[in-house]
């Protein structure tokens, strides 16, 4: 993996330009501001759209560069048209998901097979499907656009708790099969996120996941240089990213990681 290749997807950005499309966590939020002021670093690169400077990763990075003052930030920076670039979901998982759980709240169930609720849930004419041990359903079918899927979903989580875990969606069958129960949703498409994100609306928290190839993580740029003007955080970049690659300090995974925070 050489320095060209690697720096042609970096650059120094402005904070008040990226654009967040999601809501963050609350508590999430204060862990990272926490540990980013104990290091006095930004560990992995903000991912961004480079048409739009739309974030696809790291909108809580950017929430606490926003809160701590900090004016620039080192980007990833990709085109989001490239059909690599994969947007996937995050599902509430939790043993407490069941049928009665969602009966409760008033909500209608309609029994569907897996797939076709799959598909359902991608035609926006439900705003979740339910699977738990009982089977698979359709929450409250129907006909709806995109804002109205989200405040349906919204409504729901406010009945019955927002305290669940979010599992990948393509890690969600292990939890079925521990028995678990889930709701699965929709995944957005590109064109969604970019419309909505546009219009000032970010989606709620734990809406998408975006596979990106190539990711760079633990780039470790210090706050302090990304206070400096734009031109000086720059060198300060190359610099570094030099002397990481030349040394050897880069590894290129073809496998899937799991990075322990």
């Amino acid at each position: 993996m050489d320095y060209e290749y690697i720096r042609s997807k970096l650059e120094i950005v402005a904070v008040n330009e990226l654009k967040h499309h999601e809501e963050r966590v609350q508590r999430n939020l204060m862990r990272l501001k926490e540990a980013m002021l104990n290091i006095g670093q930004i560990v992995d690169p903000i991912i961004i759209d480079k048409e739009h400077k739309i974030v696809l990763d790291g909108n809580h990075r950017l929430k606490v560069l926003q809160l701590i003052k900090v004016p620039n930030v080192v980007c990833q920076v990709e085109d989001y048209n490239n059909k690599n670039i994969v947007v996937g979901g995050w599902f509430p998982t939790d043993e407490r998901i069941n049928k009665k759980l969602l009966e409760d709240t008033g909500a209608k169930l309609e029994k569907v097979e897996r797939e076709q609720g799959k598909k359902e849930l991608d035609d926006m004419k439900a705003v979740f499907m339910l699977v738990c041990k009982e089977g698979n359903y359709l929450v409250n079918p129907g006909k709806y656009s995109l804002d109205d899927v989200i405040y349906g979903q919204q409504e729901i989580l406010g009945k019955i708790g927002n305290d669940f875990r979010y599992i990948a969606d393509d890690s969600i069958e292990k939890e079925i099969r521990n028995g678990k129960g889930a709701l699965f949703r929709k995944n957005y498409t590109k064109e969604e996120i970019v419309k909505r994100t546009l219009t000032g609306n970010p989606f709620p928290p734990k809406s998408t996941r975006h596979l990106i190839p190539d990711r760079i993580i633990r780039l470790n740029m210090r706050l302090g240089w990304l206070h400096q003007e734009k031109k000086e955080a720059t060198e300060y970049l190359e610099r570094t990213l030099k002397n990481r690659v030349y040394a050897g300090n880069v590894r290129r995974y073809v496998e899937p990681v799991i990075v322990i925070y």
